[in-house]
Order: C-alpha cells, then structure tokens, then sequence
C-alpha cells in the first residue's frame, strides 16, 4: 500500500499552472528545463505530432508531491521534448522524495495497456529517478536498461575572478589571459547582458545571426521552426527573470553571443554563436569566460555548460557529470 496516490491529469497546462510553480520553488536544484512556460512553448510548436500525458502524484491529505510532464508517440511514453533542445529531464518532485510516489507512478504507466516502451532521457547521473524507476519497473517485469547518454560539464564557481583562475589548469589560465591581452589590443571591448523580455526581444536577430554564421553544423541545426522556439521561450523566460542574453562587441560590432538562463543559483550555458572572421581573437570562448565572470560576480554557485564534451568547456574549468537514459520495454509476461 502506497501513501500517496497518482491521477492523470487530463486537462489544460494551465490547470497545473500554480502548484507547478510551488513544486520549483520547493526542488533543491531545478532548471529552466523543469519551469511550465518552458513545457508550454516547446509544446505549441513541436507537440502536434503526440499525446500530452500530464501525470501529478499526491500525497493523503492532498498535497502535490510530483509532476511528471510526459507525452505519448504510438505505444512510447517519454518526457515532453527531445534530446535536440532539452539537455536535462526529470520528474518535478517536492521534496524530500517520496519514494512511494515514483512506485505510484510506475504503476499507473504499466497500467496503460497501449504502451510498451517507456523512454526517460537526459537524467542528470545524481537523479534518485534512474534507481527507483528501475527498481519498480522490473518488479512489474520490464526489462530496464541505463545507459551514459551524453557528458555536461560544469564548474563549482569559487567566489572570485581571482580564485576561478587561479583554479584552472596552468596552461589554461595562461592562454586564457594571453587571449584577453589580444582581445583588449583589437579596440574597444565590451560585454553587453541583456535581461527584460524587451531587449531579449529585439536583439534575437543578432543571436540567431551568430548561432547560424558559427558553423555549418549550427546552420543546419537553426531551422525557422528552432528560432521561434528559441525566441518564443527565450522571451518567456526573460519574464520570469531568468534569460541572460550575452554579447560580445568589438568596436562596436557584435561579434559573439551567448544564450544562458539563471535557476536557484545556477547558470545554465544553453547555446552560442560567434563571427568566424574574428575566430583569431577568439571571441566564443572570451564571450563564455566573461560570463563566467559574471555569473561569479552575481554569486552564482554553479556555471552548467550542459550537454556535449566540446574542448573549450574543459579549457575554462568544467568537470563532466554525467547524462543518463533509461530505457524499459513490457516484456510479454508483464501484460497483466
């Protein structure tokens, strides 16, 4: 017997709009992944092709205990979003976790008889979701796989610019500063951050501009349907206090950008471009270290550089945690 119960809940995002923004404020350390206007946008413009599964555990006395914003494609059920713009998924839990809750959970997905493949990518490696969800689903008889599904590199941000360089690698904190000496002698520098929804507005064409100059790889990525995404949120966001739109400029040129958003303390590096005719002053990275001052300045604790093990994270400090996915498929014997 469990002490808490689980319900589907079948109606509108916003007919969860006020406890989910309770259950933010209650997790130790959510991201701008987990907030509901970030669900809400990617699934007005991707969510056509599935079937929205919102599922809420609560507690005896009617108390929400976990969110879990799922969605259904055929007999799949995942987390809302795919691995192309979300780096970290997970349940939306109060806590402490109640384990009950994710065995709750469980058990009404085995009960949906149509779904025979249960898709949870993007785990950070510490989430008590990849233990317990296992354990509950082979007790139903699911086989259940976990497998290292990318890196995200990180840095403990220390409390000064002094003390984060001194951390680095010798080598790094070198050519880190032989690069802002050739940067300062290029003219006038500056980074500019930008925050109201109005200025995070009006300055996505440059960004947009950046992401798809950088590579070829960012320009095939950056399709008309991404760049409402990335506005659309990117705005949304900024409502909420939580966009941080970076740029770079060189005499008065934008030449980098970077595109970050802030949660409990940690600022989450989402994506970047930069100008490739200014790739000897090695702007993209500049831009990125300069953000990292500022994150320090602001008293974050943790500068997130997400999902990929690119060299430049290393080369400023990060240290990899892992990404992970948990696959589970019926098996035959586990129908009933």
């Amino acid at each position: 017997m469990t002490c808490c119960s689980v319900q589907i809940e079948t109606a509108t995002f916003e007919s969860l709009g006020f406890e989910w923004q309770s259950m933010i404020q209650n997790c130790l350390e959510p991201t701008f992944f987990d907030h509901l206007v970030w669900h809400k946008t990617w699934w007005s413009e991707f969510g056509n092709d599935f079937e929205l599964k919102l599922l809420a555990a609560y507690s005896e006395s009617g108390n929400m205990k976990l969110i879990a914003p799922l969605m259904v494609d055929g007999d799949e059920i995942s987390f809302i979003g795919s691995t192309d713009l979300v780096d970290y998924h997970d349940f939306l839990i109060k806590e402490p976790l109640d384990v009950a809750c994710i065995q709750s959970l469980t058990q009404v997905i085995h009960g949906m008889k149509d779904i025979n493949k249960i898709c949870l990518e993007s785990l950070p490696e510490r989430s008590p979701t990849i233990i317990q969800f296992r354990s509950y689903a082979e007790q139903l008889g699911w086989k259940v796989e976990i497998a290292q599904e990318d890196v995200a590199p990180r840095i403990e941000l220390p409390s000064t610019w002094d003390d984060y360089m001194t951390s680095l690698r010798k080598k790094d904190r070198h050519e880190l500063r032989r690069k802002f000496r050739r940067l300062e002698e290029a003219g006038h520098t500056v980074q500019v951050e930008l925050t109201s929804p109005v200025d995070v507005e009006n300055a996505m064409a440059d960004f947009i501009r950046l992401h798809r100059m950088s590579t070829v790889g960012k320009e095939q990525f950056m399709t008309r349907q991404r760049e409402r995404f990335f506005r659309n949120v990117s705005v949304e966001l900024a409502k909420e206090g939580l966009t941080r739109l970076c740029f770079l400029e060189v005499n008065n040129e934008r030449v980098a950008a970077s595109l970050s958003f802030v949660c409990k303390g940690v600022r989450y590096l989402y994506n970047s471009g930069y100008n490739p005719t200014h790739s000897n002053l090695s702007v993209g990275l500049l831009n990125h270290a300069l953000a990292i001052k500022s994150s320090i300045e602001s008293g974050h604790s943790v500068f997130d550089f997400m999902r990929g093990n690119e060299a430049y994270k290393y080369h400023l400090g990060g240290i990899d945690r892992q990404i992970c996915a948990v696959t589970a498929l019926r098996q035959s014997d586990s129908m009933n």
